[in-house]
């Protein structure tokens, strides 16, 4: 199948194939694990009174599961909590209360950057961290009466039972390059899309209808058998000037704009921002989850130039630290499920 013009599947080329050996290794384990969880070795384990939603992906990188997890979340609105393993977060507690609901109670670094990004936009969502998943479900249960948990990217986190495992695949990239890592992107073999219960073709507003007809048929035929599968558009909610006030969008169209961002698909946070009008003169790109540092903010704003802004993401303003985030406009974004019957696949 092919994929849009803009983007094409992640594979690292021919040096990639340097990495095939390994990969085979890597593929062994990650096949003796799911083996041995199949098997029931060891069992999932169930919190008693609470529906639990995983929302995941097989490939490392972005596929806007953050995104997606808000989204439900909103969609279901009563004693619901986010649990998520926290990655690169400071703190080594077990289990991390980044939200109660009413209050965020911590801060970058101690907390991970996309828990931080549903914390500020669930302003009444409890939002726990927790490396061991099913800790973080018995903390949401107990400490704040949560009926149904969140548990996001934990598609591959399989010791934590769920009722409803939500496999993303990123409409330009929904298979890694077809290699496991770390030659390709994958950080599981196709054949675990037979563990979905539905597949969400994220990003799906960045690729041609007809490749997203293609991506719909790979999959039944990759999860051998005949599961829900729905298209998600992740598009432009708001932008954020740095006092926190909101702009119309169409204030960018014809605006010059120099971007700044750490997340896992970069080109497509410029393409969004292109599509609005803007002039992109520069983007400071780093590593998804990049800790920015005072002389690389420093860089981007003395970078300045007359009529130009700023522009970061949700995610990646939790990493500036206040002393900066003077200088940045946001652009938020949000998740719009396109199929009429989602909502009631979830509520199911």
């Amino acid at each position: 199948m092919s994929f849009s013009k803009n983007f094409h599947p992640t594979s690292k080329g021919f040096a990639g194939l340097l990495f095939v050996p390994l990969s085979i290794a890597y593929g062994a384990v990650v096949g003796l694990r799911l083996f041995l969880f199949s098997v029931g070795l060891p069992r999932p384990q169930r919190v008693d009174g609470v529906r639990v939603i995983s929302v995941g992906n097989i490939t490392a990188g972005g596929t806007g599961k953050t995104p997606v997890t808000i989204m439900l979340a909103r969609m279901i609105k009563e004693n619901v909590a986010v649990v998520s393993r926290g990655y690169g977060r400071g703190s080594r507690e077990p289990v991390q209360i980044v939200s109660d609901g009413a209050k965020i109670l911590a801060d970058y670094p101690d907390a991970a950057d996309e828990a931080l990004m549903c914390a500020r936009a669930l302003k009444t969502t409890p939002v726990v961290c927790a490396p061991k998943r099913v800790y973080g479900i018995l903390a949401a249960a107990h400490l704040f009466g949560a009926k149904t948990v969140i548990l996001d990217d934990a598609f591959s986190h399989l010791s934590a039972h769920r009722d409803k495992n939500i496999l993303l695949l990123d409409a330009t990239d929904p298979f890694g390059g077809g290699r496991l890592l770390p030659a390709g992107m994958l950080r599981e073999p196709l054949s675990s899309l037979k563990r979905a219960d539905a597949v969400v073709i994220t990003r799906a507003n960045f690729a041609a209808d007809s490749e997203v007809v293609a991506l719909k048929e790979k999959i039944l035929s990759l999860a051998g058998k005949k599961i829900p599968i729905f298209t998600c558009d992740i598009k432009p909610a708001s932008l954020l000037a740095p006092d926190g006030s909101e702009s119309m969008l169409e204030s960018l169209n014809g605006r010059k704009v120099k971007l700044l961002s750490g997340i896992g698909s970069p080109e497509q946070f410029e393409l969004t921002v292109k599509n609005l009008g803007a002039v992109v003169n520069a983007h400071f790109s780093f590593g998804d989850h990049h800790p920015f540092s005072e002389k690389e903010l420093g860089k981007a704003v003395e970078s300045l130039e007359n009529g130009e802004i700023l522009l970061t993401t949700q995610k990646d303003v939790v990493r500036i630290p206040a002393s900066f985030r003077a200088f940045f406009h946001i652009l938020t974004v949000e998740a719009t499920v396109r199929e009429a019957g989602f909502p009631a696949f979830i509520a199911e």
